[in-house]
């Protein structure tokens, strides 16, 4: 790092000694992999503006007594300061990786405080030295984990990350596809254990996963705009050849490549103690974001806003009833699972340190709304109490963020034009419920996209006039004024049931290849009726990977290598079982 003396702008040394422990313990890996510990063995040895970014970023989980009263407007100046700084050292020419790194931590700060205009400048900004720095590329031999070649690949690969947030969605190119050079390595990641049996050359970490959940996630986000656009000339979601089919071909590659160890019912997240959980943040964390981020990428893909909330639809644009009924029930299963997530992490308080969470919780919150007008009274009622977990979820982050206080604004108003009563009433109500919601569009995109306003750029954006003058901006979108309120009609109820209670099985291993006999065949097919029954032993002191499946691949068309996870004593033949990750 670059040796210099901070200045009077912060604040004593206990300080900064008890913000760097913050960083490390709500901040490494939480999205962003920038540093490790031993980067920080002395605080004085580091420079001025990564103080600065680091007070900026991680003050908020600060339990010290000097921000009491006082921590939106330090943090702010903390930003202010650091953004001066780094202005000058690239005005000067005085760029460093260190540079960057504090680029990326100020962008999250940026996010954080729900400054988006920022964050896409400073992005940029880190986008733009990273290329000129080579850091798009691999430079260094694959086996090299020298300091030098972790520093530059964690640079690139946070980037990666930060590109994938909710207020940007960049365009970009894929340096294999452009130039034909590959880009750096994934970093190495020593685990200090998820479980303390298994051998360190046996496990690797989570934060690899989670760059390429996010990356799905950014091709979510775009196709989602895309459709906000209303751009006829784009192909519907159940064709093969949309956006909606290759994401999904994309997302059910990465489950087939998803280690069983770091799955929902390996990890056993529920059963691990508090005291673990915390820790090992660096592992947990980038978990939780994978578990949430894959229940998200569902949700977004199948939204029943996407695919009702066109009153004036052509005939090419019409939705099949057979993709309407199938996307309401994975948009039910998915949201279902956030609502469980969040009772998991809030049960055990393990304090969320990335806004992003708030975003999925807000999401699912928008799906629930649907089902809250459900015929059926078990589903309504259930979606009214996991409407309120997830409000009530976003609430507590919005008193720590806010980006997601924003979000929490924007849900209450959401709900609000939704019913014409208070949602909780409707539950002691003899006469049926009414089936219409009221769905404010605006307010709704704001919500899937993140703050969709600031992509126009216009004047009554309070974070575009903060950075440009008026004569820099655009017109106001005069076509926008006003509410726009779609009234929909809920006929579908879901004819899956969701049992929080039975939703850790694992996908199929592959399976062996035998010589078909009458005999083997038989024994077999006993061997799938036993184990349809049986659930995966708990991993309490192990993560040994589970032998593989003991039947022959049939090739029978009607055979289903997933029945073995349905219940088939129970109602609704175990569809939930294979919702999650």
């Amino acid at each position: 790092m670059d040796n210099s003396t901070t200045t009077s702008a912060s604040p004593p040394s206990d300080v900064l000694e008890d913000v760097v422990d913050a960083y490390f313990q709500y901040c490494h890996k939480q999205p962003l992999w920038l540093f490790n510990r031993e980067d920080f063995s002395s605080v004085q040895g580091c420079s001025e503006e990564t103080l600065l970014t680091l007070l900026a970023l991680a003050s908020c989980h600060s339990k010290h007594p000097f921000f009491q009263g006082r921590l939106h407007e330090l943090t702010q100046s903390y930003a202010q300061a650091a953004r001066e700084g780094i202005m000058q050292q690239v005005g000067e020419g005085k760029v460093s990786i260190t540079t960057i790194q504090n680029l990326c931590m100020l962008t999250l700060a940026n996010i954080q405080a729900n400054k988006t205009t920022l964050a896409y400048l400073h992005v940029g900004m880190a986008i733009t030295l990273a290329k000129c720095a080579n850091l798009d590329v691999e430079t260094c031999a694959l086996d090299d984990f020298g300091s030098r070649a972790e520093a530059r690949r964690r640079v690139f690969w946070s980037l990666h990350l930060l590109q994938q947030i909710p207020q940007y969605i960049a365009t970009y190119t894929d340096p294999r596809r452009s130039v034909n050079e590959m880009p750096p390595a994934i970093p190495h990641e020593n685990i200090s254990g998820q479980d303390e049996t298994t051998s360190a050359d046996k496990k690797s970490g989570t934060w690899a996963y989670m760059i390429q959940t996010s990356t799905l996630w950014g091709e979510v986000r775009t196709y989602v705009k895309q459709w906000a656009q209303q751009t006829n000339n784009a192909p519907p979601p159940w064709s093969i050849e949309s956006g909606y089919a290759v994401i999904n071909a994309y997302l059910m590659d990465s489950e087939t490549k998803f280690p069983d160890r770091h799955r929902f019912d390996s990890a056993r997240f529920t059963d691990q103690e508090s005291r673990h959980l915390q820790s090992n943040r660096g592992y947990w964390s980038p978990w939780v974001y994978q578990q949430f981020a894959y229940h998200t990428i569902h949700n977004m893909l199948n939204h029943p806003f996407l695919y009702s909330s066109r009153p004036q639809q052509s005939a090419q644009l019409g939705v099949p009833n057979t993709f309407w009924k199938t996307s309401s029930e994975l948009a039910f299963i998915h949201s279902t699972w956030v609502a469980r997530l969040i009772e998991m992490v809030v049960h055990k308080e393990y304090r969320v340190s990335d806004p992003f969470i708030g975003h999925c919780a807000a999401i699912a919150a928008t799906i629930h709304i649907y089902f809250c007008r459900a015929a059926d009274k078990t589903t309504r009622e259930a979606a009214l109490d996991r409407l309120a977990k997830c409000v009530a979820f976003l609430a507590e982050l919005a008193l720590l963020w806010p980006s997601c206080r924003w979000l929490h604004e924007r849900l209450q108003s959401l709900i609000r034009a939704a019913f014409e009563i208070d949602p909780e009433q409707e539950k002691d109500q003899e006469i049926p419920p009414p089936r219409t919601i009221s769905i404010n569009t605006r307010l709704m995109w704001d919500i899937l996209l993140y703050n969709s306003g600031a992509y126009r750029g216009t004047a009554s954006s309070p974070q575009t006039r903060n950075l440009f003058d008026g004569s820099s901006l655009f017109p106001e979108d005069n076509a926008s004024d006003g509410e726009d309120i779609v009234e929909i009609d809920n006929f579908h109820s879901p004819t899956v049931e969701v049992s929080l209670g039975n939703g850790q099985a694992l996908p199929p291993q592959p399976g062996r290849r035998r010589t078909r006999s009458g005999q083997g065949t038989q024994e077999s097919q006993a061997n799938i009726i036993a184990q349809s029954s049986s659930m995966p032993e708990p991993c309490g002191g192990s993560t040994e990977q589970t032998p593989l499946a003991s039947w022959p691949m049939s090739l029978d068309m009607a055979y289903d290598p997933f029945f073995q996870f349905q219940d088939s004593g129970g109602p609704f033949f175990g569809t939930w079982e294979v919702g999650n990750l």
